[in-house]
């Protein structure tokens, strides 16, 4: 799995959602999860997951509707 998969299975698992911080890093080494994602679950930080998706700042596009 990759980490888009299961960060998508931790979401979607009701059981998983709201698991310790230790069952999840137990599980994230079990299916051989990167380093940077189970660091980022271990350490709460998820800037350590940034590096991982290559950094890209998301910028919100800033949209003003006016009505007269």
């Amino acid at each position: 799995m990759d980490t888009i998969e299961i960060l998508e299975a931790i979401g979607s698992d009701a059981g998983l959602r709201y698991a310790s911080t230790e069952e999840l890093t137990n599980l994230l080494e079990s299916v051989q999860a990167t380093d940077a994602l189970t660091a980022a679950i271990a350490s709460d930080d998820t800037s350590l997951l940034a590096r991982e998706f290559g950094n890209n700042t998301m910028l919100l596009p800033q949209i003003v509707q006016t009505y007269s």
